[in-house]
């Protein structure tokens, strides 16, 4: 089915229903809870039919609308990001390391380290520990760490964080958010016994500090229309360039500033191979580039941003 919509900078363009979807899906990403009046009017379409392609990405794509819990926030102050080298299938080994509660996202790649996984820890013994344990899995062979020193894109990035103090009735509304990022306030007042208004204001004083970022995530793997690849850079110069195309880049969705086998670890992704490819080329054409190394995500075995306090 093809329809006509309205794009962010208000030009009217033809695209079908799959494209329709990237762009719900970016501008829930960008706001989480975010009205269904509003994506209508911000794409030129109906209610209804927004209704329904929110209804389709959610029972059979896959997305999900949560609350991610500021890392620092939580006590997680070592954040990394591991390739590991498998000898036999690699999915036994994604599962096992799902299981720890301190990873955050699993994927099974391409390349010779065909599995990477993030993980958040209070300490760099902390961090050791999880590593051992990793070690132990029945076919691993190696692990390379990459760490974020900062972390620029991402889905738990809020654009600054206040120093704010917490209550009970806070941490309860955190906790139903990481569940339904898109609860209506009434159903959230019922859960901590408040006011509608007041749930309202608690929410929007957590997003505004950047204590909790509210966005979309695909879930249960990738779809046909979302290519995504994961890049290693390795700086022959003064990192500001690349910081800046990273930032200024649409199709970069999530990149760190890192140290270890990396010095920026980041993902591409496009609704064709064709758009991701676009970015990596003109990334690599960057003076200050040495080198970028990529995968493919195949399989998001795991990606949960909700942590405990």
């Amino acid at each position: 089915m093809v329809h006509t919509y309205r794009l962010f900078g208000g030009t009217l363009v033809q695209t079908e229903d799959s494209h329709l979807d990237t762009a719900i899906i970016r501008m829930l990403q960008h706001n989480g809870r975010v009205s269904v009046l509003d994506l209508a009017r911000s794409f030129g379409v109906s209610r209804h039919l927004i209704a329904e392609r929110l209804r389709v990405l959610t029972d059979r794509e896959g997305l999900r609308v949560v609350a991610a819990l500021d890392p620092g926030v939580a006590g997680h102050h070592v954040l990394t990001h591991s390739m590991v080298r498998i000898d036999g299938p690699v999915h036994p080994v994604a599962e096992a390391i799902a299981q720890f509660p301190n990873a955050v996202f699993v994927s099974i790649t391409s390349g010779e380290r065909p599995l990477a996984f993030e993980s958040r820890h209070g300490s760099s013994a902390e961090l050791l520990e999880t590593l051992e344990a990793v070690r132990t899995i029945p076919g691993v062979r190696e692990i390379r760490v990459t760490t974020y020193v900062d972390v620029l894109r991402g889905f738990f990035v809020a654009q600054s964080r206040q120093n704010i103090s917490l209550d009970d009735v806070d941490l309860e509304l955190i906790t139903a958010l990481q569940d339904d990022g898109r609860a209506s306030y009434r159903a959230l007042a019922e859960v901590v016994h408040r006011s509608p208004s007041a749930v309202r204001s608690r929410v929007q004083r957590l997003i505004a500090a950047g204590v909790i970022r509210i966005a979309a995530i695909k879930s249960g793997g990738l779809s046909t229309n979302r290519f995504a690849t994961g890049l290693g850079i390795t700086l022959a110069g003064p990192s500001a360039p690349v910081r800046k195309f990273i930032l200024d880049s649409e199709s970069i969705e999530f990149a760190a500033r890192s140290h270890g086998a990396h010095d920026f670890i980041a993902t591409a992704v496009g609704s064709t191979s064709a758009e991701v490819l676009s970015t990596m080329e003109d990334l690599r054409a960057l003076d200050e580039v040495a080198a970028v190394e990529t995968w493919t995500h195949f399989d998001l075995v795991k990606e949960d941003y909700a942590r405990a306090m």
